[in-house]
């Protein structure tokens, strides 16, 4: 019934954005319109193609530091020590700062570069065709996204680091988000268990998503704890974890509403 929404919502958006871009961050005057002889770049022009290769290898190192996250994420989770299963955070968590670095910052920063390298003619000539396709001042629209977009996505995913669980023999360990401890739970202190069913995207019953294991203490440890949320738990987290306390669980339903 509203399928004529988006095909109509997207386009205007899109049209609003251009508009708020141009009223605020108006392209500047054409500097190849003043160029005076003694005010060129004296290097001289780089070999054709040279400045894509430049921008192309800056979005290929925003992309290589997806590994960069993960590696350091599996490092952090080994340092709990021998373990049984480790589960470590999810890698869609890594995803982001390597796609936004890589969509926003080559551009900007290869300009950065050529001015200061003294190649102000590729510079401008670069600036301007860009300014003239966007109908903005690319380069300061681009500044913008990567100091208010993907600056603060990187240092909320270094924050995702130590997420990862450690099921070891007497013990799991849970690293949290911008946690530098794991927060230990120790099997000889478990009082309950529960296994949770719950409900998919479609709300539709899920069964057996995630087993619960209440301690003395008043916590609770959740075999998904380190999912995304959106899956059940590992089967073999959920056998361990059982294995371990040597509990027989009940069961609890966790509703859209609860």
């Amino acid at each position: 019934m509203y399928d004529w929404v988006p095909r109509v919502v997207v386009p205007l958006g899109i049209g609003l954005v251009m508009a708020l871009l141009g009223r605020y961050a108006p392209p500047p005057k054409a500097a190849s319109a003043s160029w005076r002889y003694e005010a060129r770049q004296v290097p001289e022009p780089l070999p054709t193609g040279m400045i894509g290769a430049v921008m192309w290898g800056i979005g290929i190192c925003f992309v290589l530091s997806f590994f960069l996250f993960r590696g350091i994420n599996h490092l952090w989770a080994n340092a709990d020590g021998p373990a049984e299963i480790r589960v470590y955070a999810t890698p869609a968590l890594w995803t982001f700062f390597p796609g936004f670095g890589a969509l926003v910052v080559p551009w900007p920063l290869t300009l950065w570069w050529l001015r200061r390298d003294g190649r102000y003619d590729e510079a401008d000539l670069i600036a301007e065709q860009s300014n003239e396709d966007g109908g903005f001042n690319t380069y300061r629209v681009l500044i913008w996204m990567s100091y208010w977009i993907v600056l603060p996505i990187g240092m909320f995913t270094a924050l995702a680091v130590p997420i990862h669980m450690s099921i070891a023999d007497g013990e799991v360990r849970v690293g949290h988000y911008a946690s530098l401890w794991p927060e230990v739970f120790r099997f000889d202190q478990v009082r309950s268990a529960a296994v949770v069913d719950g409900f998919d995207s479609n709300g539709k019953p899920h069964p057996a998503k995630d087993l619960a294991i209440d301690f003395v203490d008043g916590r609770r440890l959740r075999a998904g704890e380190v999912g995304d949320g959106g899956e059940a738990a590992k089967p073999e987290v959920m056998r361990l974890l059982l294995q371990k306390t040597g509990l027989t669980p009940g069961h609890e339903v966790d509703g859209p509403d609860r």
